[in-house]
């Protein structure tokens, strides 16, 4: 419930408009809840109702906003929640309030997410509704110097155009700085996309001629050619990944794990019965990271299929999670194990060395055991 909570103050990956309703939502928020303190000490208590009914109304929108994305029904209930909370606030406190002002700069709030014809009319309900506020103030309270002020009114009047006509201009120029950096985005992941994709077809390409070479081969040498050809694959996947998705620098663990692990069964297991569980705390990864641990998991899998499971069945599992500030990742299988884990690690082949660089790569310490199985676990 909690982290729920607090998921609420988190702003998403998305446009600069939503993430700008984002923050007027939470500032929102924390001047209302400072304004509830203020009133409860000045015993306004029917102030404190208003404000509290108000908080709870944009908490409800802050988290339609994060569920739904839709910037406009979030704006319309943004805006007319705060605007029947000040003219109640106003009408109950005869006028004598800040929240006049706010009533004024209200309409700038909509000006960046609603349409032109929306936010004048918008801005015209307002101002009508301030005008009755007043003509009712002037029929219940004829005592109220404000509505007997001319020169008052007229400078409330004023101020409200002139406050409107700066909201004008500023609408234009930061609707024309949303639209050139909206451009500016589409450009730039257009070209991300397109550059992944073209790795991972040279890439995959790489891997055909490595495997094409590999048909001319017998025994150990065709062996190792396969080897290389499932390392190059399991770059690949990443790239093709990241142009299919629309994070272009963080990776899915599990999907990505799934991906190579189905890839690596394909080709040394179809014949078996090999299970393979992964579990993540961690949604995603960098793309480094994820770079480094799949040439890592590619020699872990291909050396637990090959060698692991003589009667042809058994299960794999991996695990990512936190631990102590910093990112562990266990492999285990439930093989025949080793009666010496470590001198396993001390092996002069291509496929420890790609360990160990990995390993140093991520700036990790890798750990071998043997309870049941062999383990692995590396924390970086």
């Amino acid at each position: 419930m909690f982290s729920s909570f607090i998921s609420l103050f988190t702003i998403p990956h998305s446009s600069p408009k939503h993430v700008l309703l984002y923050r007027f939502h939470i500032v929102t928020i924390l001047v209302n809840v400072f304004a509830i303190l203020i009133d409860a000490y000045m015993q306004r208590y029917a102030n404190c109702t208003v404000e509290a009914s108000l908080t709870a109304i944009l908490f409800f929108s802050l988290w339609h906003l994060q569920r739904y994305g839709n910037i406009k029904i979030s704006a319309y209930m943004f805006t007319f929640s705060i605007s029947i909370a000040l003219f109640t606030i106003i009408f109950l406190n005869h006028f004598a309030t800040m929240s006049v002002v706010f009533i004024l700069l209200l309409p700038l709030t909509t000006l960046i997410f609603l349409s032109m014809k929306e936010s004048l009319l918008l801005t015209a309900l307002l101002f009508i509704t301030m005008a009755a506020l007043l003509y009712i103030e002037h029929l219940d309270n004829p005592a109220n110097p404000l509505v007997h002020n001319q020169q008052a009114l007229f400078n409330l009047a004023y101020t409200a155009l002139v406050i409107y006509l700066f909201g004008l201009m500023y609408h234009f120029a930061i609707i024309k700085t949303f639209q050139e950096l909206d451009e500016s985005n589409t450009q730039k992941a257009m070209l991300l996309k397109e550059v992944h994709h073209r790795v991972k077809n040279n890439l995959n390409m790489i891997s055909s001629i490595v495997g094409l070479h590999s048909n001319t081969l017998n025994g150990k040498e065709q062996e190792e050619m396969i080897k290389t050809q499932n390392r190059i694959a399991s770059i690949a996947i990443v790239h093709e990944m990241l142009y299919k998705h629309d994070h272009f620098a963080q990776i899915d663990f599990k999907l990505y794990m799934q991906r190579l692990s189905d890839l690596l069964l394909g080709m040394y297991a179809f014949d078996k019965h090999i299970d393979i569980h992964i579990e993540s705390s961690i949604k995603h990864m960098p793309l480094e990271t994820m770079v480094q641990l799949g040439i890592m998991v590619n020699e872990f899998i291909t050396n637990s299929l090959k060698y692991a499971f003589p009667d042809g069945k058994g299960t794999i599992t991996m695990d990512l999670t936190r631990k102590n500030g910093k990112t562990c990742f266990i492999y285990y299988d439930d093989g025949i194990g080793s009666s010496a884990p470590h001198t396993l690690l001390e092996r002069k082949s291509l496929g420890i060395k790609l360990i160990h660089l990995t390993a140093r790569q991520l700036k990790g310490e890798l750990t071998i055991s043997s309870p049941q199985g062999l383990h692995f676990e590396v924390e970086f």
